[in-house]
């Protein structure tokens, strides 16, 4: 799917912090730090902000990475559906062994 585009002006200060970002153009710069904004915000997914950055996911990652940026989340809920899962397992097995 084509994206659609926009322009904007910025005013020229902005540019020595550009300039100190990842990327080859001016263009790749600024397309990579909003989308990694936009996912550390939560604005979007993971795989939309490496479609927005232009990278491939894999790519988009080891730059997350790089910046110390979780990438995915493991939160209580995983946390608990984790334990419950050992639990079931754990006492399949004992189920099994008696």
């Amino acid at each position: 799917m084509a994206m659609d585009y926009f322009q904007v002006n910025l005013p020229k200060e902005f540019l020595s912090a550009i300039n100190e970002l990842e990327g080859n153009t001016v263009e790749a710069k600024i397309k990579l730090s909003l989308a990694i904004g936009l996912f550390v915000g939560k604005q979007v997914t993971l795989a939309k902000a490496a479609e927005l950055a232009g990278k491939p996911l894999g790519e988009f990652i080891d730059v997350l990475r790089s910046k110390a940026i979780p990438w995915m989340e493991y939160t209580e809920e995983h946390i608990k559906d984790d334990w419950d899962t050992v639990q079931k397992l754990s006492k399949e097995n004992r189920d099994h062994n008696e």
